[in-house]
């Protein structure tokens, strides 16, 4: 806890958390009780939950991915004050997020307004099952990450003469 930036990286953990878990959660819970509900309804009563669920899971789908998107890339830049080993935290780091966009892109889908989310909507089981697949690996690749060393990195010399004692002292 002697990090200066330990509040802020307590801060950025929580938010990425919390967001993470609004959108597993509502993926998990829309693919298993919400789809089967809706296909049991009239096209009209379907037509009519639909749209009250996603005028109001909505807002809550932006904010989750806002807050894992800021989090998850401020997270990456405060990671480059560390040296890792073994060194494949950058490229499962990477993975992580190029994992993370379809995810977004697909709630985003789920609960838009436009044509194009409207022919996500209809096969909205399929995508669900999708974003729960990518997540669970996005999550198992976070657990890797979490126990790869760290260390800080070393300062830079301020002066000659340091740089002189880290090159040939080490």
């Amino acid at each position: 806890m002697s990090d200066s930036l330990f509040l802020v990286q307590l801060g950025l953990r929580y938010l990425h958390i919390y967001g993470a878990i609004a959108l597993f959660g509502g993926s998990l819970f829309a693919r298993f009780a919400v789809v089967p509900t809706l296909a049991t309804l009239s096209e009209d009563d379907r037509r009519k939950l639909h749209e009250q669920i996603r005028s109001r899971w909505g807002k809550f789908v932006h904010i989750a991915v806002a807050a894992v998107l800021i989090s998850g890339i401020a997270n990456l830049g405060l990671a480059s004050q560390y040296d890792f080993e073994p060194r494949i935290y950058n490229m499962l780091a990477g993975i992580k997020f190029l994992l993370a966009l379809p995810i977004f892109f697909f709630a985003s889908m789920l609960v838009g307004r436009s044509e194009t989310a409207a022919k996500f909507q209809k096969e909205a089981g399929k995508w669900l099952t999708v974003n729960i697949i990518l997540a669970v690996i996005i999550v198992l690749i976070g657990g890797v990450l979490k126990f790869v060393e760290r260390k800080p990195k070393a300062k830079p010399a301020t002066s000659q003469v340091e740089q002189v004692e880290r090159t040939f002292i080490r």
